[in-house]
């Protein structure tokens, strides 16, 4: 293997890592660490929305992608997105771009989820350029590929079409996870509606009824902001959270109840009113609750 694809493999799987580590939304700070390989580290991202890493001969490397206002701007269809080219003043990094196009190689995708002052983004690699488009200045991405498995070999798999229908609906559900867990994150102010937890990176998105099913529709009032504890007791019916917004911790669910972690973690918050949101409008809806209720029962 050259040392060209070394490099953008090693940076490929570095990326894959973090995506496990952090889930969808990786906070800028780790992508600015760069990556490993061999006795150095190499960097990830620069100043402008293309970049190439000195170390990488054979082009440019990752693309960002700003926040979009609203989730319905996003320009993805199925696994494939359109990109914008750099600004005609740098039409070098486009070329650059087809010119690693031309040799089969894949990008980086950073797709922003969380603006500033802590800026999060959506990790897709490795990302495929299919076409240039130079009448509407946009490059067409497939974004398939950073859902399927890594091959050990240079050459990915030609994928089935079960797999890539797959790859497309994980896709959309990642965008629209990513975008769920931004707008409920902002309203809940990055704290856990349970105990608090204020470290925004360790904190999900819960859906209060399941967005598998027709009342679990994605919107603010059927979401709550919680740690990873309380999002899965909740998802397994051991946590409920009343229409009065009360929790109630199930003891008959727990395996350990006398531990003293299980005590301080989620018997010690049993009783407790939910951290609501500032504005009312945006409080949980009450129906989904007694929906949610019903379901777990």
């Amino acid at each position: 293997m050259s040392s060209d694809l070394a490099i953008r493999e090693a940076a490929i799987r570095h990326c894959r890592a973090l995506s496990a580590r952090w889930g969808e939304a990786v906070p800028y700070a780790e992508l600015q660490r760069g990556f490993p390989f061999q006795d150095a580290w190499i960097k990830l991202t620069g100043p402008q929305g293309v970049f190439k890493p000195k170390e990488l001969r054979d082009g440019r490397l990752t693309l960002l992608s700003t926040l979009a206002s609203t989730y319905a701007d996003e320009d993805v269809a199925g696994d494939i997105m359109l990109y914008d080219y750099a600004p005609p003043q740098r039409d070098y990094e486009n070329e650059g771009l087809k010119r690693v196009a031309a040799l089969g190689r894949s990008v980086i995708l950073l797709k922003q989820v969380k603006a500033k002052p802590a800026p999060e983004y959506m990790v897709f690699a490795p990302v495929a350029m299919l076409a240039f488009d130079d009448a509407s200045r946009k490059v067409r991405l497939d974004l398939g590929a950073a859902n399927r498995q890594l091959p050990d070999a240079e050459a990915a798999p030609v994928p089935t079409t079960f797999s890539r229908a797959y790859a497309e609906t994980i896709v959309l559900a990642r965008l629209h996870q990513a975008h769920f867990r931004r707008h409920v994150l902002d309203v809940y102010r990055s704290r856990c509606c349970v105990c608090i937890l204020g470290e925004r990176p360790l904190l999900d998105a819960a859906h209060i009824v399941d967005d598998r099913l027709p009342e679990g529709i994605p919107t603010i009032r059927n979401g709550l902001a919680m740690c990873p504890t309380h999002h899965r007791a909740y998802d397994r019916g051991i946590l409920l959270v009343h229409e009065d917004y009360r929790t109630e911790v199930r003891r008959d669910r727990l395996v350990a109840s006398e531990s003293p972690t299980t005590k301080q973690m989620l018997l010690d918050y049993s009783g407790r009113q939910i951290h609501r949101p500032k504005n009312e409008s945006e409080w949980p809806d009450p129906a989904l609750l007694r929906r949610k209720l019903e379901l777990v029962a």
